[in-house]
């Protein structure tokens, strides 16, 4: 699930969480909230087609 937050002075912001309620990965800071959804929404349409590259 995606939580979005939101820190005066500083902006919104959001997480992905996993089904075990851990954090799997945070987003930039946003000016405004519909930059954080729109942040989540190019998760969501470009997160199932992405390659996976092992580095080690």
């Amino acid at each position: 699930m995606f939580e979005i937050f939101y820190t005066v002075g500083r902006g919104y912001w959001w997480h992905l969480k996993a089904g075990n309620a851990e954090v799997l990965c945070h987003s930039e800071m946003y000016a405004s909230k519909q930059g954080a959804q729109n942040g989540i929404d190019a998760v969501k349409r470009i997160a199932p087609g992405a390659p996976v590259y092992d580095r080690t």
